[in-house]
């Protein structure tokens, strides 16, 4: 028996969702063409012009997509667009504001009349369901399998999570509820912000092995629900949710993700870069940026930097570096925190915290990043903040938290370095970031 893991998405976390308006069993996985009914729930653009050549996107943060008039999103969410294509077709779709999160493992789309001809992964003659649950939020949704269009890198036949996907029911089952489930484009309590998550973690599946043999199969990651009831079950590793970036035929050892410093007070957007492939061509090349190991699935807290971050004369352990949280999140009672979850001291605070982990049993990296924490509120016309965050919360098993989110993107090159990948000399699972 392997041992099994926790799970691997460490955060999607957004302290409040900011009001902007617009101007204007077992058995084994395989896939069969259930074309069963969808919700259309999606909000698409019919984006054009995407890049169809290269290994890189533009990466946005702009609000959202656009649902009843108001932008969907809240603030510190950064998106890219992608096309989605029935397995060996021509049938395509383009999905625009796709959430980049660099804290979980997989795509996950909303869905829309298209999915619903993508064909279900089903075992036994019945359709398997996925669970992802993160901080303070999961979702609920079939897994079906299509062909994933990124700037010019394609990934065949992907394992993917539909969001309101009839095929499943409605409610999630009990071992996944937990938290908030998030079932809809925007909304303030229910909402992503986003059309779908591209998740580009560390690792390469959402689960893993533990959920491909262990028994009793773990909750919270795959079910099937014949006649409605809901049951945990097996995935072989090769048919769970997979990480898009490691499935292209080239540039699938990571990503690197390049946004723009930014002025004081933030700006109305910001457009910068997600790039796959690192050390594979002249755009993504490691060069100085400083390593972080993570922990394997192997260990109790897969996921986290391996030895820890030091915050002031506390030791956070569970830390991590993840696009998918709209600002730095760590406990400091000392700063004045508001209704909306941020903190909003009276005036801006300048802070450092150093990140530290060993590559080996020997060889040390440490370094201390300096930062600023304002209160955002009063600059409502602006959406990309590098100076925002907010308490995370009570310590958890795995230890305190700091959480290194997309402000920390901002002015610097970050990669994200696929488990069992050498780069550089460099093992994944790794972090690496440059410093100022």
């Amino acid at each position: 028996m392997s041992p099994i893991q926790y799970r691997r998405s460490v955060a999607l976390l957004a302290a409040a969702a900011f009001a902007i308006s617009s101007c204007g069993g077992g058995g084994s996985g395989g896939s069969t063409g259930s074309t069963a009914a969808c919700d259309t729930q999606a909000v698409l653009s019919g984006a054009t012009g995407l890049p169809t050549t290269g290994n890189v996107v533009p990466m946005t943060v702009d609000g959202g997509p656009v649902v009843n008039g108001s932008l969907a999103g809240t603030i510190n969410q950064a998106y890219v667009t992608i096309t989605i294509c029935a397995p060996g077709s021509t049938n395509c779709q383009n999905y625009d504001h796709i959430w980049v999160d660099t804290g979980s493992t997989g795509l996950r789309l909303f869905c829309s009349a298209f999915a619903a001809t993508l064909p279900a992964s089903q075992i036994n003659g019945n359709v398997v369901a996925n669970c992802e649950q993160f901080i303070t939020s999961y979702v609920w949704g079939a897994v079906r399998v299509a062909d994933v269009k990124i700037a010019g890198e394609t990934a065949s036949s992907v394992p993917i999570q539909v969001i309101g996907d009839t095929s499943v029911p409605a409610s999630a089952p009990s071992s996944c509820a937990s938290g908030t489930a998030i079932n809809s484009v925007s909304g303030m309590t229910n909402g992503m912000g986003a059309n779908g998550i591209l998740g580009i973690a560390v690792f390469q599946q959402d689960c893993g092995g533990g959920c491909a043999t262990n028994v009793p199969a773990p909750a919270a990651f795959y079910y099937t629900c014949p006649g409605g009831s809901c049951a945990a079950v097996n995935m072989p590793t090769a048919s769970q949710l997979q990480n898009v970036a490691g499935l292209f035929p080239v540039d699938n050892n990571g990503t690197l993700v390049q946004m723009p410093s930014l002025p004081t007070g933030g700006a109305p957007t910001a457009t910068g870069s997600l790039i796959f492939g690192i050390d594979t061509q002249s755009n993504n090349q490691l060069g100085t940026a400083l390593v972080f190991s993570v922990s394997p699935d192997t260990t109790s807290n897969p996921g986290f930097i391996s030895t820890t971050t030091t915050y002031g004369d506390m030791s956070e352990p569970a830390s991590y570096i993840d696009s998918g949280s709209n600002g730095f999140f760590f406990n400091d009672p000392a700063i004045a925190a508001c209704s909306s979850g941020f903190f909003c001291p009276p005036s801006p605070v300048m802070l450092s915290a150093t990140m530290s982990s060993y590559q080996g049993s020997t060889n040390l990296t440490s370094f201390t990043y300096n930062f600023n924490i304002a209160d955002v509120s009063s600059s409502m016309n602006n959406i990309a903040f590098n100076d925002v965050g907010g308490s995370v919360g009570a310590c958890s098993n795995a230890g305190c938290t700091f959480d290194w989110g997309l402000p920390f993107f901002y002015g610097r090159s970050v990669f994200t370095g696929l488990e069992g990948k050498t780069i550089g000399g460099n093992l994944g699972p790794f972090f690496a970031a440059s410093t100022p």
